[in-house]
């Protein structure tokens, strides 16, 4: 059941429209995620939600509570919304423990859960200290138990990792998604990191020129991308050009196993662009069919990139043990059902996004 419903939300800057008929269902205690390139609404929509921009058309709805409409606009602290900024923002005049519980009533329950909250966070031992104190991910769980402690219906993320070293970042989101959902938290997360969004949600929605273009569990978006910005986006990708044969393509790796991404089921003889993921592919020594042009190492895995015969060069993923040389003899085969979208519709590539 879904427990946050945004319906044809329009959202604009003066005359300048930044989110365009944007609906989007949460199922409740679910952590979803929006995912999308820098300037395409992501944080826009959250500030709508939490009621720092007024709706021009469409609603939001949290529960049985209406939050937004061309004639409701329900006050921010009215919503029952938790909020995560970037960047932490704590007060600095205020403790650890003060921090907490800046949005919580003074009364006898007050202290009981700010402690409960750091405990939580794993920050018990800190709540004196002044936020100049803490580290980067520190920062983050305190401004994680901030949000938490009015106990909101959903509770906003706003790119809450993207300011931390890699290894810290990695670490501390795992933490977050899992604390969420151990308190069974409605969460929205919006980033432009793909893996971010696919390992820690459990559903993602990709945004683009302020729309959504897709919403899906992560393996739904990821291995059935309803266009080709929104697989380039999402991954890498292997392309090429093809013409369509009763759930075959021929194409540049000759007779291919594929399926249309629409559902739809072209003439015979149609130009299409067929797409594989570079896992999809496997390389085998032995075989004559391919040559290893270059081997990108990334220590867990590598790209490994090979010429075939007609000239055609592709890259599969492999995992790191036993990998290939450059200019070792190979066999290329695919693992997977190729997606292939219509050459009439077919969106452009998406744009390269640090990863």
């Amino acid at each position: 059941m879904s427990w946050v419903v945004i319906d044809g939300l329009r959202v604009a800057y003066g005359a300048t429209t930044v989110l365009d008929g944007v609906h989007l269902e949460i199922p409740r205690g679910s952590l979803t995620a929006v995912l999308g390139p820098s300037g395409c609404g992501k944080t826009t929509l959250l500030r709508a939600i939490a009621g720092l921009l007024p709706a021009t058309g469409g609603t939001i709805s949290v529960g049985e509570k209406l939050l937004s409409s061309p004639t409701v606009q329900l006050a921010p602290e009215k919503r029952g919304v938790g909020w995560v900024p970037q960047d932490a923002s704590l007060f600095p005049h205020l403790s650890v423990g003060d921090n907490i519980g800046f949005g919580l009533k003074r009364n006898p329950d007050r202290a009981r859960r700010i402690a409960d909250l750091a405990a939580l966070v794993g920050l018990d031992e800190l709540l004196d200290r002044a936020p100049s104190q803490l580290s980067g991910g520190q920062a983050q769980r305190v401004a994680l138990a901030r949000s938490l402690a009015p106990r909101p219906d959903l509770v906003l993320l706003d790119e809450p990792f993207a300011a931390l070293d890699p290894q810290l970042r990695s670490t501390l989101r795992r933490e977050v998604a899992d604390l969420l959902r151990g308190q069974s938290n409605t969460s929205l997360l919006v980033t432009h990191d793909q893996e971010e969004a696919l390992s820690l949600a459990d559903y993602v929605a990709v945004m683009r020129d302020g729309r959504i273009l897709q919403w899906g569990t992560p393996r739904e978006v990821y291995e059935r991308p309803v266009s080709r910005w929104v697989a380039a986006f999402v991954g890498d990708t292997v392309e090429m050009d093809g013409y369509w044969s009763g759930g075959l393509v021929q194409c540049g790796l000759g007779l291919v196993e594929a399926e249309m991404a629409d559902g739809s089921e072209p003439k015979d003889g149609s130009p299409v662009c067929v797409m594989l993921r570079p896992e999809w592919l496997h390389v085998e020594g032995g075989g004559t069919e391919a040559t290893v042009t270059s081997v990108a190492y990334a220590g867990h895995d590598a790209l490994v990139s090979v010429e075939l015969t007609t000239g055609l060069t592709v890259r599969a993923r492999m995992a790191a043990p036993d990998l290939p040389t450059r200019g070792d003899r190979v066999s290329l085969g695919i693992r997977h059902r190729a997606l292939a979208y219509s050459k009439t519709s077919a969106s452009p590539v998406a744009p390269a996004v640090t990863r």
